[in-house]
């Protein structure tokens, strides 16, 4: 029969792989302000006076979609293309399509990624490098590696379980003699 010390020993090369993703993605997320990751630094400061914009069946024109972003942000537009169909673990997921996707660029040069409701311009998110790191963390973390939105899949689940088994052995195994 397996001793105690020699299950946690195999348990805890089995589930360390994943501790340490987990680690290590709670560190970048502790040292990344979430406001940055959402790209709220490249909204310009001053108060923008809301309107409300009746929703229109035409969509608005790539140079009206540009301005608004000109006017709201500290980033250039370059270029635009349309999003009418979903795809899976996409920077857009979980919005309403279609979407414009303004390609732009901040004082860096960096390429940022700026959706719009296409009806009103609204903006509706911006995504940068950083946010994509932080993506990917975030499905490193929650272990959804596709979708990256699913906190309660099985995987999570049953890591969580064996981390706690492992860390509860630990515990035993340091007060007991061999």
């Amino acid at each position: 029969m397996m001793s105690l010390r020699k299950l946690h020993k195999y348990v805890s090369l089995a589930v360390s792989l994943q501790l340490l993703l987990w680690t290590i993605s709670g560190i970048y997320f502790s040292f990344n302000k979430i406001e940055d990751v959402r790209g709220e630094q490249y909204f310009k400061t001053e108060e923008v006076e809301e309107v409300t914009t009746p929703i229109n069946i035409k969509k608005v024109s790539r140079e009206f979609a540009f301005n608004i972003i000109e006017e709201e942000t500290l980033l250039t537009p370059l270029n635009m293309e349309i999003i009418e169909e979903a795809k899976a673990g996409s920077e857009y997921r979980g919005r309403d399509l279609p979407l414009y996707k303004v390609i732009a660029e901040n004082e860096e040069g960096e390429e940022i990624n700026i959706y719009q409701n296409p009806y009103t311009g609204e903006i509706l998110a911006i995504r940068s490098q950083q946010w994509r790191i932080w993506d990917l963390m975030w499905g490193l973390h929650i272990m959804d590696w596709n979708e990256r939105d699913n906190i309660g899949n099985i995987f999570l689940k049953i890591f969580s379980f064996i981390a706690l088994f492992t860390a509860a052995t630990g515990v035993i195994l340091f007060f007991k003699r061999k």
